[in-house]
């Protein structure tokens, strides 16, 4: 992977991973149902326990599953924008690291005039 890949990965496809994901109807979704964020959807409609008497069940249970993935996605969330912007930085280091080195060309005429003007050694 080069420099190229690494900043495209970056600024590209993490960025378009990260609003898709904030713009996804199913993830804000269960970031609502998980109480996470504000939304539309905040509860689970599963009838009177009278005709379905499981239904609080089904509200607890998925009120758990909604509150652990809505906490999952919001970190991963997280982690990923994290990645974008440790990526980015490294390419910064990066490009000042190529703008501060040598190349192997310059290093010879160095080692070479060190080389030249040293005393040679008679005995």
């Amino acid at each position: 992977m080069n420099h190229d890949d690494l900043e495209y990965f970056a600024n590209v496809q993490l960025n378009n991973f990260l609003r898709e994901l904030a713009a996804d109807p199913g993830y804000k979704a269960m970031l609502a149902f998980g109480g996470v964020e504000a939304g539309e959807f905040t509860a689970l409609l599963t009838g009177h326990a009278g005709t379905f008497p499981a239904a609080g069940n089904v509200k607890a249970n998925f009120g758990a599953l909604a509150k652990g993935l809505a906490a999952d996605l919001k970190k991963a969330g997280l982690q990923m924008t994290d990645a974008q912007l440790e990526i980015l930085k490294t390419l910064e280091i990066m490009d000042a690291a190529h703008e501060e080195a040598m190349t192997a060309a310059e290093m010879m005429q160095i080692l070479n005039k060190v080389v030249s003007s040293a005393p040679t050694k008679s005995g």
